[in-house]
């Protein structure tokens, strides 16, 4: 594994992937990632361990069958198993990929909480993306986007207030800011919302937004206008 993006591309594929110990000792953020993703691995096979009870036919009144046709097919307890298996297995992963804020957060609110439940991706690093990882990221039916905001160290898509959105990571002056791409959140005008250690900018741009975020102290403003020129929504 020689970037960061190679390794969580194979652990993303396979959360047992050991190929990259060498990459992990000295990289603490894609540990991070892998015990992320190994904790959703053992979470899924949990929800497919659903005990089913074993069915019993109830007794029938005698009939006459000479007018009766017989089924060859019926379901048997392993079938049964199998469709509570992917109930279970829709209903979690419906549950994974909703907001991980709770439904009556404001957008700033779930802003932050998302950010706080990746991270791996406030990292400093030299590593670019590469422009086809990009553009899965940003696909032309979204938006256009350039490197001229500054160099793009993440990418990856996520989900805000229900929406499917581009999570970036940018490299500032004084570390890491996230830039969260949300073309279907319009805002009546600019905010700005603070966390645990983290400022923000909640930025209009035509009918939806542009969220920025970075460390305390670190000039948003100064990045505001390069990510506005470098970004045009094409929905």
């Amino acid at each position: 594994m020689n970037t960061c993006e190679e390794y969580r591309q194979a652990i993303a594929a396979e959360p047992s992937f050991d190929g990259g110990a060498a990459h992990l000792s000295a990289c603490a953020s894609c540990q991070a990632f892998r015990d992320e993703m190994l904790a959703l691995d053992a979470k899924i096979a949990r929800a497919l361990e659903i005990p089913v009870p074993e069915l019993e036919m109830p007794e029938l009144d005698d009939v006459d069958t000479s007018n009766v046709t017989t089924l060859r097919q019926r379901f048997t307890a392993p079938v049964w198993l199998a469709v509570a298996a992917t109930v279970a297995f829709a209903a979690f992963i419906g549950v994974r990929w909703i907001d991980t804020g709770p439904a009556d957060a404001t957008l700033a609110e779930q802003i932050i909480a998302h950010i706080e439940h990746e991270p791996y991706a406030f990292r400093n690093t030299t590593d670019p993306v590469s422009d086809q990882r990009l553009m899965r990221v940003v696909p032309a039916t979204i938006a256009t986007m350039n490197h001229d905001a500054g160099l793009i160290t993440y990418a990856q898509s996520c989900i805000i207030n229900g929406h499917a959105v581009p999570h970036l990571v940018l490299q500032g002056r004084r570390g890491p800011v996230t830039i969260l791409l949300m073309p279907e959140e319009m805002i009546d005008g600019p905010q700005e919302f603070s966390g645990n250690g983290i400022n923000g900018l909640l930025l209009p741009v035509g009918d939806g937004s542009i969220a920025i975020v970075g460390e305390e102290g670190e000039s948003l403003k100064r990045i505001e206008e390069e990510v506005r020129n470098s970004v045009k929504w094409t929905t």
